[in-house]
C-alpha cells in the first residue's frame, strides 16, 4: 500500500494530454508577451544606467562650477556692485543648487545600478592606498 494521497484525497483532477497541450497553446502567447516586456525593460535599464553613467563626469563638473559660484556670490555679498542686476542670495542658491543636483545625480546613477553591473568608468578613477 502507497503513503501517496489520492487524487480524489487531494482534490486534484486528472487532465487529458490533450487538455494540457491546449492549455499550454493558449497560455504560450501570454508567455511569449510578458518576457518580450520584461526583457525590453530590462534593457533599458541597462541602456538607461550607460547613458546615465556615460555622463557622470560631465554633471560631477558641476561641482567645480558650483564651488567657484560661491566664491562669487561671496563677493557679491561683500561688493554688491560686483553682481548688477542679480542679488547675491542667487548666485548663493544657484551654488548650492548646482553641487546639491551634481551630488544627487551621482547618487540617483548608484541607486538604479543593475545587480552585478559596474560603474563602466571605475578603471579610470584614482585608487589611493
Amino acid at each position: 500500500m502507497s503513503m501517496e494521497p489520492k487524487a480524489t484525497e487531494t482534490g486534484a483532477t486528472k487532465r487529458s494530454a490533450a487538455s494540457r497541450a491546449l492549455r499550454f497553446v493558449v497560455r504560450l502567447p501570454f508567455v511569449i508577451v510578458v518576457a518580450m516586456v520584461a526583457a525590453t525593460l530590462h534593457a533599458a535599464w541597462y541602456i538607461a544606467f550607460a547613458v546615465l553613467s556615460a555622463l557622470r563626469p560631465v554633471v560631477n563638473v558641476m561641482i567645480l562650477g558650483g564651488m567657484v559660484m560661491l566664491l562669487l556670490a561671496f563677493a557679491a555679498f561683500v561688493k554688491p556692485e560686483a553682481s548688477p542686476g542679480m542679488p547675491p542670495w542667487a548666485i548663493l542658491l544657484m551654488a548650492i543648487g548646482s553641487i546639491a543636483f551634481a551630488m544627487g545625480y551621482s547618487r540617483f546613477v548608484d541607486w538604479i545600478t543593475p545587480p552585478g553591473e559596474t560603474d563602466p568608468a571605475e578603471r579610470y578613477r584614482r585608487t589611493d592606498p
